[in-house]
């Protein structure tokens, strides 16, 4: 069991990442950035940095446990 999570750590990783891209995407086609507010353009690169730290850290802390 152990040896099969361990194989799939990586999957952990694209799941989360697969929902936060859907929904950035689902916001997108919404209409979210057709408004010409400043506000949701703020939100909407937030977000995105958001999604791209936890996703670093998450792979820095991935590869620091296959190094042991």
């Amino acid at each position: 069991m152990k040896s099969a999570l361990k194989k799939f750590k990586f999957v952990l990783i694209l799941i989360p990442l697969g929902l936060a891209v859907s929904f950035l995407d689902a916001k997108v086609l919404d209409g979210f950035l057709s408004t010409s507010k400043i506000k949701d353009h703020y939100l909407f690169i937030g977000g995105l940095l958001v999604v791209i730290i936890l996703l670093l850290f998450a792979v820095l802390k991935f590869d620091q446990s296959t190094e042991k």
